[in-house]
């Protein structure tokens, strides 16, 4: 068993310098026991921590060596980032303790370093109330927010004087949220039920289905997840699939994985109308596969296909949700290395590939029926321009405006078009609902 902050630095090499997910590797550390059960929630504040602030704790770092950071060895480099994490923006652990496992660790694989990292650890901490001063405003909010210059540009181009909102929004602490199976039980029985267990819960604001659990076990641990009442699901997601629901045959869902929105929408149709899901990798499908059977849903068929690839069986037949792959900048608050691993060179990318497949999506929805585009990005090229460019091509589509309520965090477009700004539940989100005119 690992000590909790030698696997911080492993989890932080791994996602920084060989492109693994946060998310991904904290679950695995956890489900295989390589930390105690007493210190997870101490890993993940940690690991999401110092990813969430690296640029700020980076500057703090240049101002505490004379080292350049790009010449320090990595592994050194990640116990002074977990260090400077734990010292600056967490007061439970005494700085000397922090210091002091610092140097032990940095002596298991780099123990001609631990005079250095002990050196930095004390300068800093002499030094640790010193305000920095900056020539340029855009340096002051890289430091404060911690998001490179052209993620701050962008947001501040796109939303104006809500930019900084913004910001502060995608480095909030997410709250886990829940969605309620209502083939099984109703929200209010399971809301019941979770209390009695022991758990304080609440009912999310915006979604009917949503419950908000902030305080006890793991829910993956309790009953009411095993039997498939309950899936973990934000708010904003929560919204998608009651607006596919139509009058018709058959749905689709191009872009399934992990399935979530798939599933709700078999329960929202009672599990008694055929809805297909799709992705591309294998080890997707494998996820969409557990949570169906976890849902004991009969009315959900798996299969391997890229979005971009044209079903003819289904041709003017079908419903569809795209729920296109994007910068995924409206999760940030999940994951948080997205702001170091974008480029906008991506998000450019990216547009091609969603308006090839919006342009796929429109042959199967029929007279009538509907399409639903989402994203989990606030890049407004990947969401209202791409949705306004399909428009422009394709007389015989109209936008379906959108009303899921008022709130400072609810925008939305002139054609009803839904922008979510993150908040306390629910992370930044775009959602349109097109549909052919009959």
């Amino acid at each position: 068993m690992m000590n909790v902050r030698e696997t911080a630095v492993e989890i932080l090499g791994k996602v920084l310098y060989q492109g693994a997910f946060s998310n991904l590797l904290l679950d695995r550390a956890i489900q295989s026991g390589q930390v105690k059960e007493e210190d997870v929630g101490l890993l993940t504040e940690i690991v999401y921590g110092t990813l969430k602030y690296l640029l700020t704790i980076d500057e703090i770092l240049k101002r505490n060596t004379k080292i350049s950071l790009s010449k320090t060895e990595r592994y050194v480099l990640d116990v002074l980032r977990i260090s400077v994490y734990q010292m600056h923006f967490l007061d439970r652990i005494p700085p000397y303790a922090v210091i002091n496992e610092a140097v032990n660790l940095t002596k298991k694989k780099a123990p001609k370093a631990s005079g250095f990292v002990n050196g930095v650890l004390r300068g800093y901490l002499r030094k640790k109330d010193e305000l920095y001063t900056f020539n340029k405003k855009i340096d002051e909010e890289i430091y404060e927010y911690s998001f490179p210059a052209w993620m701050i540009q962008l947001f501040k181009n796109q939303y104006g004087d809500k930019y900084l909102e913004i910001l502060s929004g995608l480095n909030e602490r997410p709250v886990i949220t829940y969605r309620v199976n209502t083939l099984k039980m109703s929200r209010d029985a399971a809301l019941e039920e979770l209390r009695q267990l022991g758990y304080s819960a609440e009912k999310t604001a915006i979604s009917p289905y949503g419950i908000e659990v902030t305080g006890g076990k793991s829910v993956m641990q309790n009953p009411l997840f095993r039997e498939g009442v309950l899936t973990v699901q934000d708010e904003s997601s929560m919204l998608v699939a009651p607006l596919v629901v139509s009058e018709g045959e058959e749905y689709l869902d191009l872009c399934s994985a992990p399935g979530g929105k798939t599933m709700h929408l078999a329960e929202l149709l009672h599990d008694q109308v055929p809805v297909h899901a799709f992705d591309i990798y294998e080890s997707k499908l494998r996820l969409i596969r557990e949570n169906r059977d976890r849902l004991g849903l009969t009315s959900v068929t798996i299969r391997k296909n890229n979005g971009l690839h044209l079903l003819p069986e289904y041709v003017g037949k079908a419903h569809v949700l795209l729920d296109a792959p994007c910068s995924g900048l409206g999760i940030i608050r999940k994951k948080p290395e997205i702001k170091y691993t974008k480029t906008p060179e991506e998000l450019l990318d990216l547009v091609k590939i969603q308006r090839d497949l919006l342009e796929t999506a429109m042959n199967y929805i029929p007279p009538g029926g509907t399409l639903v585009y989402s994203t989990c990005t606030l890049n407004q090229a990947e969401n209202e321009e791409n949705v306004r460019w399909f428009l422009e091509r394709h007389n015989d589509f109209e936008a379906v405006p959108i009303n899921v309520g008022e709130g400072d965090h609810l925008q939305y477009a002139p054609e009803g078009f839904l922008t979510i700004l993150p908040g306390k539940t629910m992370d930044g989100f775009f959602i349109s609902k097109l549909k052919r005119m009959s």
